[in-house]
């Protein structure tokens, strides 16, 4: 049942819609940067996809690792965005924080910056993720 459900999500992260969500972040984007108050990390293997409340993580690199995607539900409230990891993805917190800085299962974000082809999200730690539209 839980191959069937990933299949499932996994095909309605990579299929084009007919229709994008009321949200606009629908799609992929690229992680391009994250600014920590002492330093800047470029990033561009990292990408976050969002369709109609479920968001998938991706970690293109050379090694096999099950945490290259994960999936899980977002929620967006006023400017804020909340993202959760499903149980099942989220049981490695070391992999979560080496692959995408994730220190627990869930990361709520501020939306500072959303246009057509750009994303800026803060993080509620004070870290900001910068994305571009891919």
């Amino acid at each position: 049942m839980k191959k069937i459900l990933f299949l499932l999500i996994t095909l309605s992260l990579t299929m084009p819609s007919c229709k994008e969500g009321d949200d606009g972040l629908e799609g992929k984007w690229q992680l391009r940067e994250m600014q920590y108050s002492d330093k800047v990390v470029n990033v561009d293997t990292v990408f976050y996809n969002f369709q109609f409340g479920v968001f998938q993580l991706q970690a293109f690199n050379h090694k096999s690792n099950p945490l290259n995607s994960v999936i899980g539900s977002y929620s967006i409230v006023e400017d804020d965005i909340e993202m959760t990891i499903e149980p099942s993805f989220a049981n490695n917190l070391t992999a979560l924080k080496h692959y995408y800085d994730w220190d627990k299962s869930s990361a709520t974000f501020r939306i500072c910056k959303h246009t057509g082809s750009k994303l800026h999200l803060l993080r509620n730690d004070n870290v900001l993720f910068i994305f571009r539209k891919f």
